[in-house]
């Protein structure tokens, strides 16, 4: 006996043998099913190592942006503050296992909105750079343009991510000093 190699030869013993091709086929089949799962469970448990390690990494970004986190994370008032948010920042705070930025943010809000002061190594970093949107003023009264803005928490809320990104060193330097109103 010769086993059939070309798709031909394999298509005339098929043909020969009907029986005996849909039982080789059967096994095949099972044999290649019991493989693709074990591949299957594999992959799975590489995806969750990934998915376990980006955690890790986020909240270790997390500790070194806010080194209170563990304290707001268990904080019953920062989960009662996330709960009246915006979906999207509810998102950033429970949907969200690998972006440290955007929990960061929701950090940073939260802080922002409950006048908690930020550590001094994150005090420390102050953007210089200043739009000439903040030096016009919106009122009639005089600006003097060495002033440091002063900022109000509407105005910071309706931020955009990015003009959020572009002025939060600025807003934390602002919340230290207390130059946010209401």
């Amino acid at each position: 006996y010769k086993a059939p190699k070309s798709l031909e030869e394999l298509q005339k013993f098929k043909e020969q043998n009907p029986d005996l091709y849909e039982t080789v086929e059967s096994v095949a089949h099972l044999h290649s099913e019991s493989q693709v799962e074990g591949i299957r469970q594999q992959f799975s448990a590489i995806q969750q190592r990934e998915a376990d390690l980006l955690k890790r990494e986020a909240e270790s970004e997390l500790k070194t942006n806010h080194p209170d986190f563990e304290d707001i994370r268990g904080s019953d008032d920062f989960h009662g503050w996330a709960k009246e948010q915006p979906e999207d920042i509810q998102r950033w705070v429970y949907a969200n296992n690998s972006s440290a930025d955007l929990a960061s943010r929701a950090i940073d809000l939260y802080k922002l909105e409950k006048g908690i002061i930020q550590s001094p190594q994150k005090q420390s970093k102050s953007r210089s750079k200043r739009s000439a949107a903040d030096m016009v003023s919106t009122k009639t009264t005089a600006v003097d343009s060495q002033a440091p803005k002063v900022w109000t928490e509407r105005e910071i809320a309706r931020m955009s991510i990015d003009d959020f990104d572009k002025y939060q060193d600025d807003i934390q330097e602002a919340l230290s000093e207390g130059r946010i109103v209401k």
